[in-house]
């Protein structure tokens, strides 16, 4: 009988984990999308970034609202809160709050591995990373552009001739594994031809004394 308990005893404890198991936390990063309101699609996360005490960041495309609005996943889970709606280079930065459903990521759409954030010259071979055209390059034609959008107008801007489509919310600049800086407009498609222009990075980073993550 003794023995029988002990068995007992034995197989309990070996179910608990089963019914105790925990979630794991979900990746967060380059080409994640963030709503404002749960299931109303708002912007998508370009990058993510390190605060100087460890916190967490997103570097998004405008859209997602102003600054104080508190973002979801598309299934309505809690991300964080916008702590800049629009730089002036029409980029959003997310700080993130819910460290137990996330774990933030330093690659971009879940393939391409960062190492830095390295400005690239003009005439330098520029990548973005879209859902619609997927991985697609051209040229970094200018910097320092200042372009009037029907939203407004936005300073400091990076063009390039790399096309965009209707559909592309992934919105990550990369050279080689340097990541560049977010897309925020463009004209014209691929099959045509374009021209695109991003809010680069590093003086977002220097603004809010961020890193990237990688």
């Amino acid at each position: 009988m003794r023995r029988l308990l002990v068995l007992l005893a034995t197989l309990l404890l070996c179910a608990t984990p089963a019914t105790a198991a925990t979630r794991s936390a979900a990746p967060l990063g380059g080409g994640s999308h963030l709503y404002s309101v749960a299931g109303t699609r708002g912007c998508t996360a370009g990058f993510a970034a390190l605060g100087s005490s460890g916190s967490w960041y997103l570097i998004a495309n405008q859209g997602c609202g102003s600054t104080g609005t508190t973002v979801y996943s598309g299934n309505g889970v809690l991300v964080g809160t916008i702590t800049a709606g629009q730089t002036t280079s029409g980029a959003a930065v997310v700080l993130v709050t819910n460290h137990t459903d996330w774990t933030l990521v330093g690659w971009v759409g879940g393939g391409v591995t960062l190492t830095g954030s390295t400005q690239a010259p003009v005439g330098a071979s520029v990548c973005l990373i879209g859902t619609a055209t997927g991985y697609h390059c051209g040229t970094i034609q200018a910097r320092n552009v200042t372009v009037s959008f029907p939203t407004g107008v936005l300073t400091g801007l990076t063009r390039t001739n790399v096309c965009v489509e209707p559909g592309d919310t992934a919105v990550s600049f990369v050279s080689g594994s340097q990541a560049q800086g977010v897309l925020v407009g463009g004209s014209g498609n691929c099959t045509s031809g374009g021209t695109s222009f991003f809010a680069p990075l590093n003086p977002i980073f220097a603004q809010y004394g961020l890193t990237l993550k990688v």
